[in-house]
């Protein structure tokens, strides 16, 4: 199972310093651009749960430009026992406080 949530979800989530790894799936230099703060940036088609559980087993909240990778990278870690979100509608429509730019 996993959740589809919004930006101020993920800013009020982030306010109340909910523990959860936010994970940037753009490319690297897309994420050297701009990302939200305390982001880790692991590319969609480097994605593996050998690389999320480095991390612990935290929520994972995934971000993408538009919402569409990130939604199926939240999908499949639902499907494995994540607990997983996706940002809906991706970063690009973002211009908020936890906005990191490069």
């Amino acid at each position: 199972m996993f959740a589809v949530i919004s930006l101020r979800q993920l800013e009020q989530m982030l306010d109340q310093g909910q523990e959860l790894l936010l994970v940037d799936l753009r490319p690297g230099y897309a994420y050297e651009e701009s990302h939200l703060y305390g982001a880790v940036n692991i590319p969609y088609g480097c994605l593996d749960e050998d690389i999320l559980q480095m991390y612990g087993k935290l929520p994972v909240v995934f971000y993408c430009e538009h919402g569409g990778k990130s939604m199926q990278a939240a999908r499949e870690f639902g499907r494995l026992g994540w607990r997983a979100a996706s940002i809906g509608s991706g970063i690009c429509y973002y211009h908020g406080k936890y906005l990191v730019s490069g």
